[in-house]
């Protein structure tokens, strides 16, 4: 049986958990702790309009294996019809400001036709997920912006707000309610620990094993993590078997170890080494992968 750490490493999986249909709830509870977090008002419930800019998640499950989408990319509506959206991404720099940005107006502009009136338009809360710092100047990792007069700190309208929440800042110490167990949950905490903390992440959990359970899905996530996974080691094995292959045919041109170590820049001891840790490679990055990935009952 495949066992899941619930992690931005997990991204198949994430993306899956804020994108399915019928998972509102731990959507809503996500967007309620962010909210929570800094005073602002909490919702009811929420609908998911578009798990992707283009289509459902099924849909656009090749292209996401492709790597060519963030982990998540949601676009929700409250009761109040509030949007909000979500956008979960793993690497970044200073110019993510300006997508997000770019983010938020193409969605509020998108509220109205040209012949609806501006009285249509509504509220449109971007809730950024980083593991990146973005702030160097910030020690918080969630922080927020408005619209604001710079003389007298007046918000101007609270129809744009841009949440960013910097995984990599936070620490156990921040222990801030519902939010706290997210950042938790992105970052690898046990999962029961984290129902301890927040019983959203029992629905979590179920979500999870009906993840494990679609068949499709799972056989996409195991591919696209075999694959990256190899993908890294992929230059350290090429390079072992270069100096392999080097050693080996000065070897068979009678030429002493001495000069060979010389060649390829290795000891004597490193020479014979080479071959039995080229072979060694490949059976530990198998054993990991099963390790991380499978667990027997």
């Amino acid at each position: 049986m495949l066992i899941l750490k619930p992690a931005l490493g997990d991204d198949c999986f994430i993306r899956y958990l804020f994108s399915d249909e019928g998972n509102e709830n731990i959507v809503l509870d996500f967007i309620n702790g962010v909210m929570i977090d800094l005073n602002f008002q909490t919702f009811n419930n929420v609908i998911i309009l578009n798990p992707s800019p283009t289509a459902g998640f099924s849909l656009n499950l090749t292209k996401y294996l492709d790597g060519k989408e963030s982990i998540v990319d949601v676009k929700c509506i409250t009761e109040d019809n509030e949007i909000v959206i979500i956008e979960i991404q793993l690497q970044g720099n200073q110019y993510f400001i300006r997508r997000s940005l770019y983010y938020w107006a193409n969605s509020y502009s998108s509220l109205l036709s040209k012949s609806e009136n501006y009285t249509k338009l509504s509220p449109v809360i971007s809730i950024n997920v980083l593991d990146f710092i973005l702030f160097n100047d910030i020690k918080d990792f969630h922080s927020c912006y408005l619209l604001k007069e710079i003389k007298h700190n007046k918000i101007l309208t609270d129809h744009c707000m841009l949440h960013y929440i910097e995984l990599p800042k936070f620490n156990l110490n921040n222990n801030k309610e519902k939010l706290s167990s997210w950042i938790k949950f992105f970052k690898g905490e046990n999962m029961s620990n984290l129902i301890k903390e927040n019983n959203i992440f029992e629905e979590v959990e179920k979500r999870c094993q009906s993840f494990i359970d679609s068949n499709p899905l799972i056989n996409a996530y195991r591919k696209k993590e075999w694959n990256e996974y190899f993908y890294k080691d992929t230059i350290n094995v090429e390079l072992k078997k270069r100096d392999y292959d080097i050693a080996k045919n000065l070897k068979q041109m009678n030429i002493d170890n001495t000069s060979i170590s010389k060649a390829i820049g290795l000891s004597i001891d490193e020479i014979k080494k080479t071959l039995i840790s080229f072979f060694k490679l490949y059976i530990n990055s198998f054993i990991i992968i099963v390790k991380n990935n499978f667990k027997k009952y």
